[in-house]
């Protein structure tokens, strides 16, 4: 691009769109475009922002913060699940009903138009129509898909949600990016030529961690002198905490100088707070809670090693944000052996794999590398210039603009 142009990034808005996760994902490319063309607007709901307007909504501190509730079973039965499901559907459905109305003018010069892919939306592809340029869909996952993959069917409504929510935007995007190959079979079963589709994995934003002040994070933690392993993200099953907990016990018992530094709230942390205290590790387990998104870089860069477990390989299709921003900081990561987290570790050199459901292999990990700091230097460097030339949004930009002949 020869001069300043305005790229129109469109989501839901955020009553709709409430995962942080993704928000940050949507964030991140809202920086990349605005750093490569002048600017960037996050044309969300009836509202714009900006990546930094973004990141400031994105885990806030003050809420969230997990409560015990009194049992309701039928709250966890598949009926009531399928009736949640069927309601979200049908609010994503009306979102889709809506008219928003658009300054076109100051979108004139866009390369092209992003958008989120979010079941029945197609906003942003029809705002690429009306300006005349490209459209491009970033799909985290097909919805549907992803649902049967956690064991939730759409009865009754499965074929219309896939057709017209999933197949029906991928359809009318000119260019479909997807975070992993997983992901992309998901896609082409929709209908979608394989020459429309782009393997992007999720990328963070470099600047925010070049920044970071993991020294003050530790300090302010009392870990000043302590060996720091870390996790950061949502407390949820999938994420297989107990498999860390688990293999910390163990690690606890020869290292009198590991903490275990836990960033982030969600449903399983009351269960694993327990844990820990029954464990008694009270005093060796930091839970954070929530720590704002603008904050979150500094905490990833108190860690001397990260870990990221996982349970099994069966049904791993996404590229964990974590992943790259443990990267982009400089960490080294111990990962068990699944998926797009595989790949990125064996190119990278950035850490170590271990057998996926073994705590036994993250234990035993993490003395070998706690005793050799010359090995985590040399992991946490290439990690870092692995986030730098092969995570970095430019990258993806780069594609984008190279498959639709885009000059800059």
């Amino acid at each position: 691009m020869t001069k300043m142009v305005s790229v129109p990034l469109v989501a839901p808005g955020f009553n709709r769109l409430r995962a942080d996760a993704v928000w940050v994902t949507i964030a991140n490319w809202a920086d990349g475009f605005d750093d490569h063309y002048g600017s960037a607007e996050v044309l969300a709901g009836e509202s714009s922002y900006s990546a930094g307007q973004i990141r400031a909504r994105c885990f806030p501190a003050d809420i969230g913060k997990a409560k015990k509730s009194k049992p309701n079973w039928f709250r966890h039965t598949y009926l009531a699940k399928l009736f949640e499901m069927f309601a979200k559907d049908l609010r994503w459905y009306h979102e889709e009903q809506k008219t928003f109305s658009i300054d076109l003018e100051r979108f004139k010069n866009a390369p092209f138009v992003w958008q989120h892919h979010d079941l029945f939306q197609t906003r942003g592809l029809k705002l690429a129509k009306k300006l005349g340029v490209p459209s491009v869909l970033f799909v985290d996952a097909p919805y549907v898909w992803e649902s049967k993959k956690w064991g939730v069917h759409r009865l009754g409504w499965e074929w219309f949600a896939k057709r017209r929510g999933d197949a029906h935007p991928c359809k009318k995007a000119d260019l479909i990016l997807v975070v992993s190959e997983d992901v992309k079979r998901a896609v082409m079963d929709l209908g979608i030529p394989e020459s429309r589709i782009l393997i992007t994995p999720c990328t963070v934003s470099q600047k925010m961690f070049d920044k970071a002040k993991g020294s003050v994070v530790r300090e302010s933690l009392g870990l000043t002198n302590n060996f720091v392993i870390g996790w950061v993200g949502s407390f949820r099953k999938f994420h297989s905490l107990d498999l860390l907990v688990e293999a910390f016990l163990d690690v606890s018992s020869t290292m009198p100088e590991a903490k275990l530094l836990l960033v982030g709230e969600g449903p399983e942390r009351l269960r694993l707070q327990e844990k820990v205290e029954n464990y008694g590790l009270h005093d060796r387990v930091i839970f954070s809670g929530n720590v704002p998104h603008n904050e979150i870089h500094s905490y990833i860069s108190s860690f001397d090693l990260a870990v990221l477990p996982s349970q099994s390989n069966e049904g791993f299709h996404y590229s964990p944000l974590k992943l790259r921003e443990f990267f982009a900081a400089g960490v080294p990561v111990i990962a068990s052996a699944v998926g797009d987290v595989e790949t990125v570790v064996r190119e990278s050199h950035g850490g170590w794999l271990v057998r996926p459901g073994s705590k036994e292999a993250i234990t035993e990990m993490i003395g070998k590398i706690e005793k050799d700091r010359t090995a985590r230097i040399s992991a946490g460097e290439k990690a870092k210039s692995y986030a730098i030339t092969e995570m970095g949004i430019l990258k993806q930009i780069r594609m984008i603009e190279d498959y639709f002949g885009i000059s800059t």
